[in-house]
């Protein structure tokens, strides 16, 4: 790390080339405004994926690799019921579906150098705090109305972008711990802070939550060496936090602090969205089909959990492989306790699965926030999987 992130590379290895394009379609998440001009390290990403096809083809004896596919070629196929469905956004989507398979699988092939975990734990310190740092300024200066701090690059609402600070926030505290520097040490302290400032300043009381239970997940797995007196210190502290939320709610006096909006429609929001996906409660509406809703004449543009996005857009067969999924990448992962890398997935699963109750609904897209809090901790697991040998290669 202090010989800088990219030491002692070689250019003509396949394996850098791709940690590479990874970490730098992260940093255009932070720093671009256009999701296309994003994409385009994806895009080269699949191309040198395309190309080395006879490299990783042995991925899909990964059982869990398996189940991704599943759940991505069901949420394809559903855009055959989809409403209103053009031969380009079928296309566009099936091209979506494509980036993301390619992505997964670079990031697992990378797995077995630690290549890709090396550059982005530097990578996502240096640049988020540069992208932090921009988005404080940003917001001291515009003042927005809502008194909300906005991300730069795609960031640009409130929640999403205290969400991938804390996903950043997770990578300052590994480059901490990983660093011996007492410079590099208060580096990554200074940036902490800031990262902390931010995420306050977004008013999102959803946000503060998961990254609260993130970073909780991470200093747990640092500190508890045992698995399983990992998993009953994090139930006991995900217990203990749901009963400090509920005693909040409950006071009249903290109530208004913790939700000065109320609930933001959600009851209402879910109540309709449950209405229509009965209409077809096994196999969802299609992933195409518009998820807008209208509530007391505000038009929302999806349900705001990603739980009931997967029900409406592929019904309970898409539910079920989505938890699935999950389940089988958790479990891995703590099968892979041992591992820094296995310990930060579970920490960014650990704010995506409490995020997602309350809001998000792509995860099928071009690289943007789903991408860094589920696909990168999957893919994670993926790798350490496949690493194995092949007789043990399913979990």
């Amino acid at each position: 790390m202090s010989q800088g992130i990219f030491a002692n590379v070689n250019w003509g290895d396949r394996i850098q080339w791709m940690a590479l394009l990874v970490v730098a379609s992260f940093v255009a998440v932070l720093t671009l405004p256009s999701q296309s001009a994003a994409s385009y390290p994806s895009y080269i990403l699949a191309l040198l994926m395309l190309w080395n096809v006879s490299k990783w083809k042995d991925i899909f004896a990964v059982e869990l690799m398996r189940w991704v596919l599943l759940l991505l070629l069901w949420l394809a196929v559903s855009v055959a019921w989809s409403e209103k469905v053009s031969l380009g956004e079928v296309a566009s989507f099936w091209g979506r579906v494509a980036l993301v398979v390619f992505f997964l699988v670079a990031v697992a092939e990378c797995q077995f150098r630690d290549q890709l975990q090396r550059w982005m734990v530097t990578a996502m310190t240096l640049v988020g705090a540069v992208a932090v740092l921009f988005a404080l300024v940003n917001f001291l200066v515009t003042n927005p109305q809502d008194g909300r701090l906005n991300g730069m690059g795609q960031l640009d609402t409130h929640v999403i972008a205290a969400l991938i600070y804390g996903v950043t926030l997770l990578f300052v505290l590994r480059y901490i711990l990983q660093n011996k520097q007492q410079s590099h040490r208060v580096l990554g302290g200074i940036v902490a802070i800031v990262v902390i400032v931010c995420i306050g300043l977004s008013d999102s009381r959803n946000a503060w939550v998961s990254v609260t239970f993130g970073v909780m997940t991470f200093l747990l797995a640092h500190k508890v060496q045992d698995v399983r007196q990992f998993m009953a210190a994090l139930v006991a502290g995900g217990l203990l936090l749901s009963i400090l939320l509920l005693l909040g709610i409950s006071s009249e006096t903290l109530r208004d602090w913790i939700l000065p909006r109320g609930d933001s429609f959600r009851i209402e929001l879910w109540q309709l969205a449950l209405d229509r996906i009965g209409e077809q409660p096994l196999l969802g509406l299609g992933i195409l089909t518009s998820d807008d809703f209208m509530v007391q004449g505000y038009r929302l543009q999806h349900p705001h959990s990603m739980y009931l996005s997967m029900l409406h857009q592929g019904g309970v067969v898409a539910l079920v492989l989505y938890l699935t999924v999950l389940y089988k990448a958790i479990r891995i992962l703590l099968s892979r306790y041992d591992s820094g890398d296995a310990k930060l997935a579970l920490s960014i699963l650990a704010i995506a699965l409490s995020a997602y109750l309350l809001d998000g609904h792509e995860l099928v897209d071009k690289v943007g926030s789903s991408w860094i809090l589920i696909w990168l901790p999957v893919a994670m697991a993926i790798g350490l999987s496949w690493s194995k040998p092949r007789d043990k290669v399913s979990d």
